[in-house]
């Protein structure tokens, strides 16, 4: 760990694991501070995911395109990295990627990086982005304050927060154009904010898909405060989220223009008046819920679910498949209701929170997270659980008095587990 002032690091196509480690101060990671004379990395010799860069704070980079890391026909894997305060005078405030990229972007944090035209972080022109467990925190473009897809291009988001970010013109997080076609899982678009259309996604001739998002407090000056779609795009979402978002001209949540369809699957969404917008089509028939999700703190912008949430158990498995965790890596599906059968929530977060109680076969001594390890008495259960909490009580005489929440916000609820 040190401060490194290089430039234009080129890994030539080979197979290199590239790590910083904490050598000089514990926890510590090596900086490299390009001053703002150039990128930190140039791949373009087909590197592959086997070509690593670890561990890194990387700030002050600068470029036409690619502030921090240029991709052309490579593929390289970003791990825990830190990139902020890096710019590009075109597109790509942090990363390029071209010609058929993949790169693999794993558990890095983008921070106040700006591009003067599209993607303040990401921008992909025929190329396919994988990006995990990533923030994209206060970032600016003209279009795509975070991310800018275009020519055919399909980045692949799992596990993402999107906060902050401004567009001046169109999509405050994401943008994607041109047959593009994004999909984004585990995502949370919060407080994004587009001067024109999109708030937090614009689609623009594309395809976008949809599963387990969030989207809360975006806004689009003109239209769609969470979604625009337009020339012919056609946007899938299921088990999501739209509330609270806004757009001064029409379609606070969705926006659909002529010739474009939007398929809102099992989700929770506001369909008040000026909630959707655009002559195209909306189509919320499939199981959607219409009813406020509940969220612990829309003031700090927590969007966890709280125990009375209707959206506890009221997504759908099949959209789900192959997803085992939700973004704050809780175990994805869990009977959230006590019903017996365990069903996803709808949003990015599972609602996990749960003390379960049994009279006939539970024991206090134990921790009370499932019913194989249920607590015996109803107080036990109270005393385990924190503000937010469900305590499920399952059917049987319980012989307590005086029973006492000592201030807590918890929901106990009886079911028929026995």
């Amino acid at each position: 760990d040190a401060t490194y002032n290089e430039t234009n690091l080129d890994f030539g196509g080979k197979k290199i694991y590239l790590k910083g480690v904490d050598h000089n101060t514990t926890g510590a990671q090596p900086v490299i501070d390009c001053q703002s004379s150039g990128r930190a990395f140039y791949f373009h010799s087909g590197e592959t995911e086997d070509s690593v860069v670890d561990n890194f704070t990387i700030k002050n980079g600068s470029a036409d395109d690619g502030g921090v890391i240029y991709c052309d026909s490579s593929s390289p894997s970003i791990i825990d990295c830190v990139f902020s305060g890096n710019g590009a005078s075109n597109n790509g405030g942090v990363i390029w990627c071209g010609n058929s990229s993949s790169p693999s972007i794993i558990n890095c944090t983008f921070s106040s990086n700006i591009a003067s035209v599209d993607g303040g972080v990401v921008y992909c022109n025929n190329s396919s982005p994988v990006l995990t467990n990533c923030a994209f925190d206060g970032n600016t473009a003209d279009s795509g304050g975070a991310i800018c897809c275009s020519n055919s291009s399909g980045p692949v988001l799992t596990n993402c927060v999107f906060n902050a970010n401004i567009a001046s013109s169109d999509g405050g997080a994401i943008l994607c154009s041109n047959s593009s076609s994004p999909s984004a899982t585990n995502c949370l678009f919060i407080s994004n904010n587009a001067g024109n259309k999109g708030g937090a996604i614009y689609c623009n001739s594309s395809t976008l898909t949809l599963t387990n998002c969030t989207f809360n407090s975006n806004v689009a000056i003109f239209f769609g405060g969470a979604i625009n779609c337009d020339a012919s795009s056609n946007s899938t979402l299921n088990n999501c989220i739209l509330w609270g978002d806004s757009a001064l001209l029409g379609g606070n949540e969705v926006y659909s223009d002529m010739w474009c369809t939007v398929t809102l699957n099992h989700c929770c969404v506001d369909n008040s008046a000026s909630a959707y917008g655009g002559g195209g089509t909306i189509d919320d028939s499939n199981n959607c819920i219409h009813d406020d999700p509940r969220f612990i703190d829309v003031v700090n912008f927590n969007c966890h679910l709280k125990p009375s949430s209707p959206c506890i158990d009221k997504g759908n498995n099949t959209y789900i498949s192959g997803v085992g965790r939700d973004l704050d890596g809780d175990k994805r599906i869990v009977d959230g209701d006590g019903d017996g059968t365990g069903t996803v929530d709808i949003g990015a977060y599972e609602f996990n929170d749960i003390v379960y109680v049994d009279d006939v076969s539970g024991d206090d001594a134990d921790d009370g997270l499932s019913w194989v390890t249920a607590k015996k008495t109803i107080q036990a259960g109270i005393d385990a659980a924190s503000d937010w909490w469900l305590v499920l009580v399952a059917d049987a005489t319980y012989n307590e008095t005086n029973l006492n929440f000592s201030g807590k916000k918890i929901y106990l609820k009886g079911v028929d587990h026995n």
